[in-house]
């Protein structure tokens, strides 16, 4: 592997590789930390082409490329320093910083401590959010509904019935981050389907959707979201915030989508969650209530990461394994909960 390594660290004059490790933690991408004279890196390199992934994860380095493009301004996240998502070299990468510190779920925090990393990390959220696009969903199977559609008319007339066109075109992208999550959720359980037989739930999750669905109606503009703010991609050092890594389930959607991964499983506690909404509403553009709609659009986007996890224990590892049962299991956990609090409002 080192010399594969160097080979791609020489097309980007990034100096002698001196020693690699392999990082653990990734369950789809290989990562590892380099070591040069000068510098250390983490690179990834893109799973086997022969290797089954999820319909969102066809051509994920490429849209990891653009996220971090448009988080170039957001100080927590790693600079870049060379990829390559073309066929026109024989791998696919992505290098940049290797941030030294903890990860947030392996280090002992006293209360006032955590308390400030959660208001670093929500600030943090917001300026992720701040990143926007031209529509809804993933980038690399295809948004819906376009920015350009709905403020086209505002740029270029100034009369009432120009105005109108925009409000038309603002409800119609509401319509449109309907359509994505139904796409989404969709290319999950068909994911599923190809594997096994019984999705846990399945019923329930459309019905559930559909009665729901409608909460994303106030949703007028989609946001970047890293949409997988779990503990292993919060990095702390001396017991600070120090950076956020891993944005391969990067969509422009809700920014409820990026509060769920701290807790899969309890329900959204406003007093638990005090730091954190303090420090994202301290910047937010738009500020989070979690009430009505923005909590039933919480629970839908939980709802989503449950079928991500249940659907990839079956892409991701061998069955029986004990990785490929705690996924599984894990995964129909999530799904039931979410399933359990949208039903509840």
């Amino acid at each position: 592997m080192k010399n594969i390594i160097q080979k791609i660290f020489d097309r980007h004059s990034l100096g002698t590789v001196l020693q690699v490790t392999s990082l653990k933690g990734g369950t789809f991408n290989s990562v590892y930390r380099v070591s040069t004279e000068n510098k250390e890196y983490a690179i990834k390199i893109v799973a086997d082409k022969q290797k089954e992934v999820l319909t969102y994860e066809k051509g994920l380095i490429k849209t990891e490329v653009k996220v971090y493009g448009l988080l170039n301004n957001v100080d927590c996240i790693p600079q870049i320093y060379g990829y390559n998502y073309t066929d026109e070299y024989e791998y696919k990468y992505l290098i940049m910083d290797f941030i030294e510190g903890q990860t947030l779920n392996k280090t002992k925090l006293g209360k006032e401590e955590y308390d400030g990393v959660m208001y670093s990390l929500g600030r943090a959220m917001a300026e992720i959010h701040w990143g926007t696009g031209e529509g809804f969903g993933y980038m690399q199977c295809g948004l819906k509904g376009t920015m350009r559609e709905a403020y086209h008319f505002g740029y270029i007339f100034e009369t009432i019935q120009a105005m109108c066109e925009v409000l038309k075109n603002k409800a119609t992208m509401s319509i449109e981050m309907r359509e994505a999550y139904l796409s989404m959720t969709d290319n999950l359980i068909a994911d599923a389907r190809r594997k096994v037989k019984d999705i846990p739930f399945s019923d329930r999750v459309r019905k559930v959707i559909d009665k729901n669905i409608s909460a994303f109606d106030g949703v007028s503009a989609p946001v970047l979201t890293h949409f997988d703010l779990w503990g292993g991609n919060i990095i702390i050092k001396d017991n600070r915030l120090s950076a956020l890594i891993d944005c391969e389930r990067a969509m422009l959607g809700v920014p409820e989508g990026d509060f769920i991964s701290l807790d899969y499983l309890a329900p959204f506690d406003k007093e638990k969650s005090k730091a954190l909404l303090e420090g994202y509403n301290s910047v937010a553009s738009e500020k989070l209530t979690f009430e009505g709609d923005s909590l039933k659009r919480f629970y839908l986007m939980r709802l989503q990461l449950g079928l991500i996890v249940f659907t990839e224990s079956h892409y991701r590892y061998a069955r029986f394994t004990p990785m490929y049962i705690g996924s599984k299991l894990f995964g129909k956990k999530v799904i039931a909960n979410a399933l359990k609090q949208l039903e509840k409002i």
